[in-house]
């Protein structure tokens, strides 16, 4: 057997393999045999018909299209097992030919890979997070929120109700009106008027809010919109207030909305009057016990409101840092990922496209419709959904090599004692339901799923130290790499979460 190997540009290989021609023959003359015994020939008991015989009752090319069948499977199988090839998934038998001699060509795709380059080159300012009293005012102003008094009122709405309202926000601007009407003064194409339906379709797609159970607390420190509260001061139950908004032009107050004008129509559903309690050490004392929920011992828990607000700052700036880490890592990894080289065939983005509108598939059912209902409503076929994921399918490809390529190269990994450390820190919350939480992790699949997140976590950790020039240096042997299991990466066949 010769077989010649050809790597082609789509990430997959192709084999052209060469047989003896007694093989093919031999072949021939199995598949002959398995025919006869599914076939009735005249004057002939099944299987005992010679072979000339099927030949000319069968034909030559059945009998040679099952014999080529059945082996491409045996050569194929011969050729992986001696190529220096790491196939993907299944291979398809490309061409077959007989003359000058029996060859296959089969085409297969290739696992697939990620050159890194110089990650460790890579430096980012890191910018670290605070948190101000306005942030503690904040969540102590929730938590009374949380312990307030609420009934149902009969006067007019006032500032510090909480409504019930039915609500419809519309844009009465348009963002490109400037653009539109430099456009219109250029070109003096005569516009007619558009018709009616056109104009209501047109009504409906500047609607961003429509809400028929939307519920606020009115206060002019914490509002839908500048003069929302204001708007709404002395309505009664079901009167109905349109009103129209201009949004300052503050995009870090109000992002997508800044500068935009709106109209409001909303009508009164509920009026409740909320009693905060208030602010002294016996609220504090209180609202620290829900909080630690026995985590703590009642020594340690905040007995004062000073020592309160001194919990929840620090339980904020563990919060911010954690999210400010975790933002962080994902600029490293994306500008990893943006330096680096990747190789990935057409089959496997197919499956991460696959992948992906299940995950899709799953939340619409959840939601009471399924993707055949979405594809219905938004008239789109299946190659359309295909065509319409795959960016996503590809952006997520690379992030999943990089990051499995990562693990390896830094020798990450999630011990038995990391697992059992992080099931103990996770318990200390639940108090006396700590065992009962514990047993959930009795099954091998839970622990799994644990190991990878601290091997992610682990990862951040490390992609940090990289960029902020921190990171311990790398050891020369790979026994660490390749002490990794699969189960602490993150998989790239499809099945990415």
């Amino acid at each position: 057997m010769n077989v010649q190997t050809e790597r082609l540009e789509d990430h997959t290989a192709r084999f052209t393999v060469e047989v003896e021609a007694d093989r093919l023959e031999k072949a021939k003359q199995e598949a002959a045999r398995k025919l006869a015994r599914r076939v009735n020939i005249p004057g002939f008991r099944k299987g005992k018909a010679p072979y000339r015989v099927l030949v000319s009752y069968l034909g030559e090319g059945a009998i040679l299209e099952d014999a080529v069948e059945v082996l491409s499977n045996d050569v194929y199988r011969d050729v992986l097992d001696s190529a220096e090839v790491e196939p993907y998934g299944p291979g398809s038998l490309e061409d077959f030919s007989l003359e000058p001699q029996p060859t296959f060509k089969f085409v297969v795709p290739l696992q697939p890979t990620a050159e890194l380059g110089d990650y460790r080159s890579i430096r980012l300012d890191y910018e670290a997070p605070t948190v101000d009293d306005k942030d503690v005012d904040e969540a102590i102003r929730n938590l009374q929120e949380r312990e307030a008094v609420i009934e149902e009122s009969s006067a007019p709405v006032a500032s510090g109700n909480r409504v019930t309202v039915s609500m419809k926000a519309m844009y009465l601007d348009d963002d490109d009106d400037e653009e539109e009407a430099e456009s219109d003064a250029d070109d003096e194409t005569v516009v007619e008027p558009e018709a009616e339906d056109e104009a209501d379709s047109s009504d409906d797609d500047r609607v961003f809010v429509d809400n028929d159970n939307l519920v606020f607390r009115l206060s002019t420190e914490q509002e839908p919109a500048p003069g929302f509260t204001d708007a709404l001061v002395g309505a009664a139950v079901g009167e109905q207030r349109e009103f129209e908004i201009t949004y300052p032009d503050d995009e870090a107050e109000y992002e997508h909305l800044a500068g935009r004008h709106v109209k409001f129509d909303v009508t009164v559903k509920k009026i409740e009057n909320v009693t905060l309690p208030e602010l002294n050490d016996d609220f504090a004392a209180r609202v620290a016990a829900n909080m630690n929920n026995g985590e703590e011992g009642e020594d340690e828990a905040p007995k004062t409101l000073l020592e309160l607000r001194m919990q929840i700052r620090n339980d904020l700036e563990t919060e911010a840092k954690e999210q400010a880490d975790t933002e962080y890592s994902q600029k490293v990894l994306d500008q990893i990922i943006e330096q680096s080289t990747f190789a990935f065939p057409e089959a496997l983005i197919s499956d991460e496209v696959h992948h992906l509108l299940q995950h899709v598939d799953n939340d619409l059912r959840r939601r009471g419709m399924t993707l055949d209902d979405y594809m219905k409503v938004a008239n789109k076929t299946h190659e359309d959904l295909h065509d319409d994921y795959r960016d996503n399918a590809i952006a997520s490809i690379k992030r999943s090599l990089a990051m499995r390529e990562l693990i390896q190269r830094e020798g990450v990994s999630a011990t038995d004692d990391d697992i059992s450390a992080e099931i103990d820190r996770i318990a200390e919350r639940f108090g006396e339901q700590a065992a009962a939480f514990r047993s959930i992790y009795e099954s091998d699949q839970m622990r799994d799923n644990l190991r990878n997140d601290v091997a992610m976590r682990k990862l951040n950790e490390r992609l940090a130290a990289i960029a902020k020039g921190e990171a311990p240096e790398l050891e020369t042997s790979d026994s660490g790499a390749e002490n990794v299991s699969s189960e602490e990466t993150t998989s790239v066949e499809g099945s990415e979460e």
